[in-house]
């Protein structure tokens, strides 16, 4: 195939998603590897977005502007993809949740490609090819290694050195996920049940509280002389928001959370109809930090094998002594994280760069398709608009920018509007007080005319009647 000469790619993203470190990294890795002219805009949380999109060859929707939450991503926008000229893609994360909503999206907007977490040989079952004839389905990751990540990794401290046996934080996710939600919380349970009652060394946390982010989690994972884990995604697929509805009104007649166990009963029918497990950016972080992985029984994408690049840990925890002696063994350890890192970092295999060029062959498949339909003519080029490569002044008209902007762009906004919001609100309050007033005083003014009158009349009266009396005494 032969390859298109570069063009431009709009990049649609939720800037108030770039506090994730995992979303920035995906997100700058696309202009960091691409042979196209990448510009990127925010498109969700009450953006206003007036721009022409036939500015540009190709549109990716990023998977953190999530099309199936109603009134998310800005209409206008919405409106504009379906009327582009150009390629448009779609990247799609956590598609087993309002999966029907994602389909409706894809369909109506009409993306030519769509960058999917579905295993290949399963698309059918998300993605009937019947109900999307004209769409390509491309498996990728939800997360490859980025080359922060690689130079973080040269840093390392040696095994024997680390503080902390089995480190770990996890969290709950709603129980409507299904076991693999459940599973990176469990392990963190178990583990640290276990962990306690053997006196192991370990800083293993469950809580929202207790996340880590950023360069602190990567600093944590060189403490750590193995760190947990899980698959991630999950197998139940909710298309019609039925399992979502139930828990909701499970969680309301309760008045507080629904947890797994109570919620099996509607997901385990569903756990089996695919087979969903993925490899996460976590993994790969790990393996950057040279740290030993023992990761629950599952497929990780296909990517990494038990005893080769992690310890096997049970669901049932039944190997659990087998798994603690091997964590004594520091040049076991020293293997398997060797092992992990020239596999997964080493070999450049699982890089954004790779990522970054499924997407450009994708756009240069459809710009080439187009072109085909159209008996060979292209669209002529047009001056990109110099507005795109500065800093935009309007605050809530959103510009193209080079790159995606830090999440504190996105809550300067939200400031913003709540200070014009309590300007109006301020500017209504003081019409209305100064209206009061004025009325007071009017009302006031009359009510003092009024008593005056009164006691005026009293006074008047009272001396009528004094005079009467005095004429009287006289009279005697």
């Amino acid at each position: 195939m032969s390859v298109m000469t570069t063009g431009r790619l709009l990049v649609g993203y939720s800037n108030a998603a770039t506090h994730v470190s995992t979303t920035m990294e995906y997100l700058s890795s696309i202009r960091r590897h691409s042979r196209y002219e990448v510009s990127y805009l925010h498109v969700t949380d009450d953006a206003v977005v007036e721009v022409d999109l036939n500015q540009f060859d190709a549109v990716l929707n990023s998977y953190c502007a999530r099309l199936c939450f109603p009134g998310y991503v800005n209409q206008a926008y919405v409106e504009a993809l379906k009327g582009f000229r150009g390629v448009r893609l779609l990247a799609v994360q956590d598609e087993y949740h309002r999966t029907g909503a994602i389909r409706q999206a894809i369909r109506e907007i009409g993306f030519h490609a769509v960058l999917t977490c579905v295993p290949p040989e399963q698309h059918d079952f998300v993605y009937p090819k019947e109900m999307f004839p004209d769409t390509e389905f491309v498996t990728v990751l939800t997360g490859y290694v980025p080359r922060a990540l690689k130079a973080h990794g040269l840093r390392r401290i040696p095994l024997g050195q680390r503080p902390v046996a089995i480190g770990y934080r996890g969290r709950e996710n709603a129980a409507y996920y299904g076991r693999l939600g459940f599973d990176k919380y469990e392990i963190g349970r178990r583990m640290r049940e276990i962990c306690l009652a053997r006196g192991i060394a370990h800083d293993i946390e469950t809580s929202e509280e207790t996340r880590i982010y950023g360069d602190a989690w990567h600093d944590f994972l060189g403490q750590c002389r193995t760190t947990l884990g899980t698959e991630s995604g999950s197998n139940v697929f909710d298309f019609d928001g039925s399992l979502e509805t139930k828990y909701r009104e499970m969680t309301t007649k309760r008045g507080g959370t629904v947890g797994y166990e109570d919620f099996c009963q509607y997901t385990d029918p569903l756990e089996n109809e695919i087979q969903m497990g993925q490899i996460s950016p976590r993994i790969f972080e790990a393996a950057a930090a040279g740290t030993p992985m023992i990761l629950f029984s599952g497929r990780y994408s296909g990517i990494v094998a038990p005893d080769e690049h992690y310890i096997e840990l049970k669901k049932d925890f039944s190997n659990i002594d087998q798994v603690l002696d091997r964590i004594k063994h520091i040049d076991t350890l020293e293997q398997v994280a060797d092992r992990a890192h020239r596999h997964l970092i080493q070999s450049g295999n699982y890089d954004y760069s790779r990522f970054v060029e499924i997407v450009d062959a994708l756009i240069d498949r459809n710009r080439e398709g187009q072109a085909r339909r159209a008996c060979g003519s292209r669209r002529p080029a047009r001056p990109l608009d110099q507005r795109m490569v500065v800093d935009p002044q309007p605050v809530l008209n959103e510009q193209p920018t080079p790159w995606p902007r830090d999440a504190i762009y996105h809550r300067y906004k939200q400031l913003y509007r709540e200070h014009e919001a309590l300007k109006r609100e301020f500017a209504n309050e003081t019409g209305r007080l100064t209206r009061e007033v004025q009325y007071l005083r009017s009302e006031f003014a009359s009510e003092t005319q009024r008593l005056i009158r009164e006691v005026e009349a009293l006074q008047s009266a009272l001396a009528s009647r004094s005079l009467i009396r005095l004429g009287r005494a006289f009279s005697h």
